[in-house]
Parts: C-alpha cells; structure tokens; sequence
C-alpha cells in the first residue's frame, strides 16, 4: 500500500524519533511512499520512497502519510547533457578579481587537479586540500561578502572545477535542452543558452543531472564523510522555503591528523566543512545547517567519484 505526503514537506528519518542528525532527507509535498512494515514504532511508519531518481527509506511520521493508489515513480537514466562553462572570451580569470564571479578561474599557476585520474587515495586527499589552501576563501576578493550577496556557490563550483569535476555554474536554458536533446550543437551564449544558476537551483541540478556528470547521493552523513576521507570531492547543498532568498552550498572535505568532523563515536553528527557564506571558512564543522526548516525545504548529500 502506497501513501502520500498531506504537508508541504515531511522529514524522512533515519530513526523512528524527533531530534537532531537524524534527517535523511526532506520530501516535498504529494511524495508517494511505500509502507514496508507497517506502523511498529507507534505514530511512525518505516517507509521506502524515490527523491531525486534514487531509491532510499527512512521513518516518517505517520499522521501526515494517506493511502493512495498512486505506485513509487520509476527511476530512469539521467538525461545526456554536455557540460558548459561560461566561455572567458580570453578574460584572464583570478582570485582577486570581482567582477569575473560567472567564469572559471584560469589564471596563471592555477592549481588543478583530475582526481578521477588518479588511484592513490592519499594523493586524491593531499591534492583536495591543496585546493582548499590555494584558494583560500577566508582572504580571496572572489569570494568574499558584501552588504547584498554571498558567493557560496562560486566558491563551491571553483572547487569542484580545480578538482575534475563538473558543478555548473551556468547551465543551459530550457530552450538550449530541448535543442541539445535533438542533438543540436549550442553555442554557450549569456542569457540566451545559458544562465547562472544559484544554490537554490543547483539543488533542483543535483537531482536531476548529478548522476551524469558522476555524483552520488548520499543520505548517511557518516557514510558520506568516509566515502569524502578516500580523497573524492563532498558537496552539500540546500533551497530555500523562499526561492528569493539565497539557498547555501558547500564542500565536504578529507579529515586529518588535525581536522576531523564532529563524531560520537564511529558517527558523523557534523562533517568537515569548507564554505563561503555570510562567513568564509576554509574548514569548519559545528550545526547541521541544512535542517532548519525555518530556512531550508530540501537538502542533499553529494559525493563525487564513488562507484
């Protein structure tokens, strides 16, 4: 028997209980879910449902779930769409610059890396975080606040890019899609086949490209923070309730000898971080910011790389 969600949007747990680091995800209102067990947790259903074309189940709280007839959606294969950056027109790209914030960085001595290249693990690590040191958030003019606008999502798409994998800073427009979907050639061109895309709208972009461009969704932070220690690239992301307001997306990163994430135990309650926000921070961990449900209506773990 299938249900459906009578919310605007309903946490999905990984335990039959209200609290802190136990949302696996938020699912948006008229999602269906399967019962799997009925309700052996009183108030509390143990429910497998699809967010974003992945198969996941969790607990959810049985007073906003009805029956339906309605059957889970089927997963089906992301659509083949190429990569685009903002062609920089021989604009020479740098940290110190302000007023380049759409294009990839592409100034001398630029520090980049493939680590789908790469096989040693420690190396993938090491380069991460030289990535991490050479753009310095906390100190480069391209990240850095003023009084109306963040940049959390330029910073989290330079690191991607410094680090072999794609995170559209632009991506097409609807019209240039359905041309590349009849194998067109489109030309990259600002405001008529491409346009920037926000951390709100990158949320949207994870699930329904991520996959083709090679990231994974996650929906354990301890398993996500284990896969991140291989040397492979974290992303969380989250939208806000208002779309006007700024959604928030930043890189989870390898912990060390002296940085780790904040554990109990052998699990991750908050992993090791890297934004820029409000308050650029090269590494940080503390509160899980993508659960407050004041601010944000859905959120995803991503990693990059893993098989």
């Amino acid at each position: 028997m299938g249900n459906y969600i009578t919310t605007d949007f309903l946490n999905l747990r990984s335990q039959p209980l209200t609290g802190e680091q136990n949302v696996l995800a938020v699912m948006p209102p008229d999602t269906v879910v399967e019962d799997l067990n009925g309700n052996s947790v009183p108030g509390w259903l143990n429910v497998k449902t699809v967010l974003g074309n992945i198969e996941t189940q969790g607990f959810s709280s049985e007073k906003y779930l009805v029956p339906t007839t309605l059957s889970l959606p089927a997963i089906t294969a992301s659509p083949n769409i190429p990569p685009v950056h903002y062609p920089t027109g021989g604009r020479i790209v740098t940290r110190t610059n302000i007023n380049l914030r759409a294009y990839p960085l592409n100034e001398p001595g630029l520090v980049q890396f493939d680590l789908t290249s790469i096989t040693d693990p420690i190396e993938r690590k090491s380069d991460i975080h030289k990535v991490i040191a050479y753009l310095d958030v906390e100190h480069s003019a391209r990240y850095a606040p003023d009084s109306k606008h963040t940049y959390c999502n330029i910073y989290a798409y330079d690191v991607a890019y410094c680090l072999g994998a794609y995170l559209p800073r632009v991506w097409w427009t609807e019209t240039a899609l359905a041309e590349l979907k009849e194998g067109k050639d489109v030309t990259p061109l600002y405001d008529r086949t491409i346009t920037e895309l926000t951390a709100n709208l990158i949320t949207d972009w994870f699930e329904k490209y991520g996959a083709s461009f090679g990231w994974r969704r996650y929906f354990d932070l301890t398993l996500m923070q284990n896969e991140v220690n291989n040397g492979v690239p974290g992303i969380i992301v989250a939208q806000r309730i208002n779309m006007n307001n700024s959604g928030h997306i930043d890189a989870v990163v390898p912990e060390t000898s002296i940085l780790s994430a904040r554990r109990s135990g052998n699990k991750v309650l908050s992993p090791l971080q890297s934004q820029a926000g409000a308050k650029n921070k090269q590494y940080y961990t503390g509160l899980n910011w993508w659960e407050d449900t004041t601010r944000f209506k859905k959120f995803g773990f991503w990693v990059h790389g893993v098989e």
